[in-house]
């Protein structure tokens, strides 16, 4: 199945405000923050000129707009857009930010070559991309200066196989066995081999698959995190912790720290690859 913008457009056109919510509504999104958020802060520097790409509703904007000298935000969904801007004008950071943008990944040809230091891209912009997912990555290498940072986030296929099993049973029933092979094999949701009534149609990725996508470009792999681990534990052991409020600020802690290890890279929901362009690439 090819890309098709229209898809992940839709599905964040209709999102309404679970975007903004969805990361501090329960345990398995605040984890997925926290790890976020401690990256970012380590990568994004004070003198940087930034671009946040498959922004959203503005979690993570309201964060970096603090971190960094100049913030760009760009987003597929208009309406996500539009809610990232009140959203920022309600916390008085509205005038901090440079400039707002609907655009694709794959056409950011209203930027100029090399004019950012920093570049995020995570909540699983990449995983929309299907066949164009090296597309995606040369046009942010693109826009990113020599020696700047990319951060870019995945949905982990492997994580959510674990934490959705008995989702991935019933649609055994509903789709066929070979439908099921299809998605254990490929990681793909597509319409063709699985074509789940939602139609989100993506491709959650195996770190593997990460290392793959980037090997052909002269970029350096500075770290490979994974987020949401204890989601593992389920929802109710979860929530139980987090409402032990030292307790929960362990997890947290050992949250950031685990998903650093090279064992747990493929068994938290999402993945974080932290690269840096090279000077030799254009």
């Amino acid at each position: 199945m090819s890309y098709n913008p229209a898809i992940p457009r839709n599905r964040y056109d209709s999102y309404g405000d679970r975007e903004w919510s969805r990361l501090e509504k329960d345990g398995h999104g605040e984890l997925l923050y926290r790890v976020h958020l401690e990256i970012l802060k380590r990568y994004i520097h004070p003198t940087d000129k930034v671009l946040e790409i498959g922004a959203g509703s503005g979690r993570y904007t309201k964060d970096l707009v603090n971190i960094c000298e100049a913030l760009t935000v760009g987003d597929i969904s208009s309406h996500q857009i539009e809610f990232n801007k009140s959203k920022m004008k309600e916390l008085s950071l509205f005038q901090k930010i440079q400039a707002f943008h609907v655009l694709d990944v794959l056409d950011m040809s209203i930027f100029e070559n090399s004019i950012f230091d920093s570049i995020v891209c995570i909540g699983g912009v990449i995983n929309y991309l299907l066949d164009r997912e090296k597309d995606g990555i040369t046009e942010m290498l693109r826009v990113l200066k020599p020696g700047g940072i990319l951060v870019v986030g995945a949905m982990s296929f492997i994580g959510a196989s674990l934490y959705y099993l008995d989702g991935i049973r019933y649609e055994k029933d509903q789709l066929g066995l070979e439908a099921t092979k299809w998605v254990f094999n490929t990681g793909i949701q597509d319409e063709e081999h699985y074509p789940v009534p939602s139609k989100h149609y993506v491709h959650m990725m195996r770190s593997n698959e990460m290392d793959s996508l980037f090997a052909p470009f002269p970029v350096e792999i500075k770290e490979r995190s994974s987020a949401g681990l204890f989601t593992q534990a389920g929802d109710s052991a979860l929530e139980s912790a987090r409402n032990d409020k030292e307790f929960w600020e362990l997890i947290v802690e050992k949250e950031i720290e685990f998903t650093k290890l090279q064992g747990t890279l493929d068994c938290g929901m999402n993945m974080i690859y932290v690269v840096q362009k090279q000077n030799t690439c254009t």
